[in-house]
């Protein structure tokens, strides 16, 4: 049931998650459980469960999996990223063979809650933690502030949309909380719309990963991010990204003859 739903069950339930990142997750939560980390598996803003299917799907037999969502209580979804449906999200579930009533549901405002009250109820800590609750500044910070509380050894925080130019807030709240909690968090991974974070002892071994796991059709690129080395991974949607993307391609950058072509075929392409 994981791989048919990282290949292609997860675009029956309404949400966003890309192929890819559902493959980059699905690679973090296999290699934890095979290198043993253990710990629940969890996500602030479910919509209808297209992100949280494939982490209740990761998990281990005695591994708790638990939704946080404001459901009926719209009126504080002030910016409008999504809108979550318990009736929806239920039978998601039941359509992908988890029973409803194996999930802890947290019906509420995330800017209520702290870890500290909800660790009794969820476990005592978390190593696959997606957060797409409220994207402005102040949830988003606070939100990774109760993540970052919970997460266990070797466990990992998915951030989405911190490169969405309409959620803009998104990264300006993961700023605040990088700031506020210098080298709490190392981030590892880009992917179409998802940042991958982990404690910085644990970073370098899932990137490690990941290069082995993920196609390198996907590679984009090694770079930094907050000081951090993180590997930029993309799903290819033009000619120009699949030709970008091909082995030759990044061999070709670092080439003599490679550097000569590049603003040639930049003027052909850009007209």
């Amino acid at each position: 049931m994981l791989h048919r739903y990282v290949r292609t069950g997860h675009r029956r339930v309404d949400g966003w998650l890309s192929r890819l990142d559902a493959l980059l997750i699905a690679s973090v939560g296999r290699w934890q459980s095979a290198q043993g980390v253990v710990g629940s598996v969890g996500e602030i803003g479910v919509h209808h469960g297209r992100l949280f299917i494939l982490l209740a799907l990761l998990r281990k037999a005695d591994e708790r999996a638990f939704a946080v969502d404001l459901f009926d209580d719209q009126q504080f979804n002030v910016d409008q990223s999504g809108q979550g449906d318990e009736t929806a999200f239920r039978n998601n579930l039941v359509r992908f063979g988890i029973a409803p009533a194996s999930i802890e549901v947290v019906r509420g405002n995330s800017l209520d809650l702290a870890w500290a009250g909800l660790s009794g109820r969820l476990g005592p800590s978390v190593r696959l933690f997606s957060i797409d609750g409220g994207h402005t500044a102040e949830i988003t910070r606070h939100d990774l502030g109760i993540a970052d509380d919970s997460l266990g050894d070797g466990g990992v925080i998915v951030l989405d949309d911190y490169f969405n130019p309409e959620f803009p807030a998104v990264s300006e709240g993961m700023c605040r909380f990088m700031a506020e909690r210098p080298g709490a968090l190392a981030p590892f991974a880009i992917g179409d719309n998802k940042l991958l974070l982990a404690r910085p002892d644990w970073a370098g071994r899932y990137r490690g990963m990941l290069a082995d796991a993920v196609p390198s059709r996907h590679f984009v690129r090694d770079t930094e991010l907050f000081g951090q080395p993180v590997t930029v991974f993309r799903t290819p949607r033009t000619p120009m990204q699949f030709i970008r993307q091909t082995g030759l391609t990044r061999r070709l950058r670092s080439h003599p003859l490679g550097r000569a072509l590049k603003p040639i075929i930049r003027r052909f392409v850009q007209g």
